[in-house]
């Protein structure tokens, strides 16, 4: 499986985090004392709408290769930018 996951990029509009897996773009935005939220994007990067934790992680789940992939890009993704 590829996956990039770029915290800049998702800076840029306001998240954590970016992440790009097979053909999907899906940004993460971290906070300290509330839950996160997670958004699905398009391929310009433009974020389209929010998505539940549930509907991100069955995503992960469907185009990670394993579960150890899945938790490896789970911790990458906490080590974004908190708000």
């Amino acid at each position: 499986m590829v996956y990039e996951i770029d915290y800049a990029g998702g800076e840029r509009v306001g998240c954590s985090s970016k992440i790009v897996i097979a053909d999907r773009i899906f940004y993460v935005k971290l906070f300290s004392s509330e839950p996160s939220r997670f958004f699905s994007g398009d391929q310009q990067g433009v974020i389209q709408k929010e998505i539940s934790k549930a509907e991100f992680e069955l995503w992960l789940n469907i185009l990670a290769d394993n579960e150890a992939d899945v938790n490896i890009i789970q911790k990458k993704l906490s080590l974004g930018k908190k708000y």
